[in-house]
């Protein structure tokens, strides 16, 4: 099977060679050759989270991902999540009335035991959603992940394919802004050797994301994509 366009565009940004994008974890490519073995055996793989769209499944979402899986096997592992809800052919991660949208919704039924599934998932370095899976992956970014009434996680790298602003949700998703506003006017100048580990500060870094947003999308119109990337900053 063939990668699509959008498939191999995410590959090329997280696989580029000498990039300083979250995703690539490739510290061999600028390394002389004699540290290569050493430092390739010591990298950790990371873990991205893939949660697919209504209607879909792990399985089949595995499937159409799978060149963009294979590209980055050396440094990142994929663990697929099935939602927790039915919807014909597949499954769902929020059930919504008949002909409702989930950016007009006033009620995401079901989307709370969702995110309770990535909390038991977590913690990750990414995760990645598509339309439904998307929008529940924007929600959680903002809202914050984690066991327990605290949600101080948040994966450092999210991709957002397909997504619409979930609005009835829209507190957390936006939280992701106020986060950046917050960071931007702080006068606290934080030393070299903590900002290096983030839990030790006191507000959680921002989320890196791509959004990938479909000009003809009958779905999710393309404004709606917009909307969230806003809220993830530019």
């Amino acid at each position: 099977a063939h990668a699509s366009p959008m498939l191999l565009g995410v590959a090329a940004i997280i696989c580029a060679p000498h990039s300083t994008n979250p995703l690539l974890i490739a510290p061999h490519q600028t390394q002389p050759r004699a540290s290569r073995r050493v430092v390739a055996m010591a990298a950790r793989k990371k873990k991205m989270v893939a949660l697919h769209g209504k209607g879909g499944t792990a399985a089949s979402f595995e499937e159409y991902m799978r060149p963009l899986v294979e590209a980055t096997s050396d440094t990142w592992e994929w663990e697929f999540v099935d939602g927790p809800f039915e919807s014909a052919p597949g499954k769902c991660w929020w059930q919504l009335k008949p002909g409702e949208r989930t950016f007009e919704a006033k009620e995401l039924i079901g989307c709370d035991e969702s995110l309770s599934l990535l909390d038991k998932a977590w913690p990750f370095d990414g995760v990645m959603g598509f339309s439904q899976g998307a929008m529940l992956a924007a929600i959680a970014c903002g809202r914050g992940l984690g066991p327990g009434s605290t949600k101080m996680g948040r994966p450092p790298v999210a991709i957002i394919a397909g997504a619409a602003f979930p609005t009835c949700r829209g507190a957390d998703v936006n939280k992701l802004k106020s986060m950046e506003y917050a960071a931007a006017e702080s006068e606290v100048v934080v030393p070299e050797s903590v900002a290096a580990s983030p839990g030790a500060l006191n507000f959680d870094p921002l989320v890196k994301s791509l959004h990938v947003i479909g000009k003809r999308d009958a779905m999710n119109p393309p404004e709606q994509g917009m909307k969230v990337a806003e809220a993830f900053g530019p």
